[in-house]
């Protein structure tokens, strides 16, 4: 029974190890292509320009509307980062060791092609040795 549960957890990895990369990337490019770039209909009750996203955002004096925003150093940043600690977050949803072994059969999750994610999934999964984690 125990075998059984490491051997789902590590399938959940390599699904992870393979897959989040590429649904990033797909919605990334999903963002940047369609989301921002999608006319947007006036709303009842909003005073919101209508418009394609990105172009209101790149001209905003063409939709009447201004930069609110103040100037902020690195200094500044960095001053607000060390007080947050957000600087010593981590992204990795993954152990060292076990990306460290993945990293052995396929090193670039990012050259994987989203119709050959399951390819890359099997593979790893018929050549990933828990042995070595």
């Amino acid at each position: 029974m125990v075998q059984c549960k490491i051997r789902r957890f590590a399938c959940r990895n390599l699904l992870a190890y393979v897959y989040i990369p590429v649904l990033q990337k797909e919605l990334d490019v999903f963002r940047v292509s369609v989301w921002n770039n999608h006319p947007v209909r006036k709303e009842k009750g909003k005073e919101l320009p209508t418009g394609v996203p990105e172009h209101i955002y790149h001209c905003l004096d063409q939709f009447g509307g201004e930069i609110c925003g103040f100037p902020i150093t690195e200094q500044q940043l960095m001053e607000v980062a060390n007080l947050s600690n957000v600087l010593d977050a981590t992204d990795d949803y993954l152990e060292p060791n076990f990306c460290m072994e993945c990293e052995r059969h396929i090193p670039d999750t990012n050259q994987i092609d989203p119709a050959e994610a399951a390819n890359a999934y099997l593979y790893l999964k018929a050549n990933f040795d828990p042995n070595r984690v």
